[in-house]
């Protein structure tokens, strides 16, 4: 499977549906865990250090788009400290959902390079995975 189809969408937390748009088109996707660490419980009678492992960690989840006053305008009307629902829907229609805030910003640039802009979201929950029914299920037929 390829990249082609990533839609990312956003929603307030008592809101039934998803908008049938998505936020923006992105350029990058974040990862939809991270490992956690690992918690030593070693005794002194174990023969080796001995570990369990830590919670997971949410993590910050970063996703990459092209600058644009429309895609800049879009993305701020979903930063404003508010948690939100949160909804990646793969190319398969599958999904990823979680909670979190929502910040943006230009990123920093050089000559010759494409303007992008940063969506950062800080989970406040862990996320679910979805099937395609169950994105289907959240998303509106229609605006």
């Amino acid at each position: 499977m390829i990249d082609l189809g990533i839609e990312v969408r956003v929603k307030g937390t008592s809101d039934a549906k998803y908008t049938y748009a998505k936020l923006v088109a992105v350029k990058g996707m974040p990862a939809t865990g991270q490992a956690g660490g690992n918690v030593e419980i070693t005794t002194s009678s174990d023969p080796v250090k001995v570990y369990v492992p830590d919670r997971p960690d949410t993590g910050d989840m970063d996703f990459t788009y092209n600058y644009s006053a429309d895609n800049l305008a879009a993305v701020q009307a979903v930063c404003d400290n508010v948690k939100r629902d949160i909804l990646i829907k793969f190319p398969d229609g599958a999904g990823f959902e979680y909670q979190g805030v929502c910040q943006t910003w230009i990123n920093e640039e050089a000559v010759g390079g494409a303007m992008e802009c940063t969506l950062h979201t800080v989970p406040s929950i862990a996320g679910t995975y979805l099937t395609s029914t169950q994105v289907a299920a959240k998303i509106s037929a229609s605006n």
